[in-house]
């Protein structure tokens, strides 16, 4: 039993609490035993259970362990990780609670479904289309492919001879040979040589092809046309001039002076013929300036001065107090002013020396009897040569025309022609041989091939040439030295006020 303190409390009693806690102990030790001996039987039993292994097997596992990978992360990083992502994802979720959505529920609320099923639909008819297109195309490409597999490779054509021009000057007088060339060969043509016999003929009976009577039908239309109703009467005043001036030229200055007022008698108009000579003008001209002078106006005829020196003029003229005085060299004439008196003068001059009968030094064929003649002489093998001709009147022309066109077989071949000794050769030697010489190509448009290959040939001669395109090879030849009656107004171009258009002359021939 314990023992009171003095003072009246009881003491503390350790006895007991040493036994209970004496007890605990034991018990505990008791189970440590317990479960020792069970932990040692469990583990024999596996130890047991385990197959056994060799030290090949053994090191084998532990290469296996080494060459595992490390592992990924400490776990106290992981969980450090893990909170760190745990308080971002707080604070974004505090941010998506700021975020303004207004507009985009705005923008949500005017989305029509309808509209945009229609757009849909359209968007898929589009798209059938295109692969509606898309498949002709691919099998447009597939046929190409096809037609471009049986294609035949291109070989390109034999070089050809090609030369670079030489521009020379051409010669003054020259003595022409043309060369037509057409696909198959050439053929020549020398014109002076093609008219020398036909134009012999002619100069043998020159006086025959003259007018041996003027008859008014063959010139009506041209008469009549410049002075209308007053044809037939003027024709007796105007057909005497038919062997030397232009009747078209002569009815013009005779309507000039009618409707001047000054009678066209046959003296004034043959006057005129030979004033418009001695001024190297036309009549229709002498006539107007006659008119003029007759209401009192020189200066027209004043113009028509032959001088070719300003301070020596041959023509003078000056009107004052009613009258006019004329000069024509040193021969001076005063008369009055009034159209009578001033024909009367012209009509006088008319017979000055060195201007009286000058215009009857030209002469003027019949068109009709140089065709006659000439239809004769084309039936003429030995004239008409390596062509058939056929002359033409040409009413507007003042010169009768030859057409001509090649016979068959009168050209050569490219084959022909390359030979030694082959008249292409021969003739571009006699050309070559001739100073003023000149050959002049004329090329059809599909002969350009065969005209290189003569061209070749000719400026290995050495002959001078130039070249021209030619549509066809029918051949147009003016009848030189006999100028003819026009049955036509001439073509002569006018301006927007009447006068004359003056034409450029074409570009000189120049040799290449």
């Amino acid at each position: 039993m314990a023992k009171k303190k003095a003072g009246g409390e009881p003491e503390l009693n350790l006895d007991s609490l040493m036994d209970a806690v004496t007890n605990v102990v034991g018990v505990l030790m008791i189970v440590f035993v317990v479960m020792a001996l069970n932990t040692a039987r469990v583990v024999q039993k596996i130890l047991s259970d385990l197959p056994p292994v060799t030290p090949e097997e053994h090191q084998k596992i532990v290469d296996q362990v080494k060459q595992m990978p490390p592992p990924p992360a400490d776990p106290k990083k992981l969980e450090e990780m893990q909170k760190q992502a745990e308080t971002d994802m707080k604070k974004a979720i505090e941010q998506l609670k700021t975020v303004d959505t207004s507009e985009l529920q705005a923008q949500m609320k005017f989305m029509d479904l309808d509209v945009f099923k229609k757009q849909l639909e359209a968007r898929k008819k589009e798209r059938e289309l295109s692969k509606v297109e898309t498949d002709k195309l691919l099998a447009e490409v597939e046929r190409l492919k096809a037609l471009l597999d049986e294609t035949p490779v291109f070989k390109p054509p034999p070089a050809t001879y090609v030369r670079l021009p030489n521009p020379r000057a051409y010669p003054d007088k020259p003595n022409e040979t043309r060369i037509l060339v057409a696909k198959q060969g050439v053929l020549s043509f020398n014109q002076s040589q093609f008219l020398k016999p036909i134009m012999d003929g002619m100069d043998k009976v020159k006086s025959q092809l003259e007018f041996q009577k003027v008859e008014y039908p063959p010139f009506a239309k041209l008469v009549e046309g410049i002075l209308g109703a007053n044809a037939q009467k003027a024709w007796p005043d105007i057909a005497p001039l038919v062997d030397h001036v232009q009747l078209e030229y002569a009815a013009q200055a005779y309507k000039a002076l009618s409707d001047g007022g000054i009678p066209p008698t046959k003296p004034l108009l043959a006057a005129i013929a030979d004033i418009a000579v001695a001024t190297r003008q036309t009549m229709p001209v002498v006539a107007e300036a006659i008119v003029a002078a007759g209401k009192g106006d020189v200066s027209s005829w004043v113009k028509l001065d032959p001088s070719r020196d300003p301070l020596k003029p041959v023509i003078k003229a000056a009107a004052s107090g009613g009258k006019i005085t004329f000069s024509w060299g040193s021969n001076t004439q005063e008369v009055k002013a009034t159209p009578k008196d001033v024909a009367g003068y012209f009509q006088d001059l008319g017979k000055l020396k060195g201007i009286e009968d000058v215009s009857k030094n030209r002469t003027i064929y019949d068109a009709m009897r140089i065709e006659t003649l000439l239809k004769r002489a084309a039936s003429n093998p030995l004239i008409a040569g390596s062509y058939a001709f056929e002359p033409k009147i040409i009413p507007a022309a003042t010169a009768v025309q030859l057409a001509l066109t090649p016979k068959g077989g009168g050209g050569e071949t490219v084959e022909s022609m390359k030979q030694p000794n082959s008249a292409y050769i021969r003739m571009m030697r006699d050309i070559k041989a001739d100073p003023n010489g000149v050959a002049i190509f004329q090329v059809m448009p599909d002969a350009f091939e065969t005209y290189l290959e003569a061209r070749k040939l000719a400026d290995e001669v050495g002959v001078p040439a130039t070249w021209e395109f030619l549509s066809k090879l029918d051949l147009t030849v003016n009848v030189p030295g006999y100028e003819v009656q026009r049955y036509a107004p001439g073509a002569v171009r006018r301006g927007a006020n009447g006068s004359a258009v003056i034409s450029i002359a074409p570009p000189k021939r120049s040799l290449d």
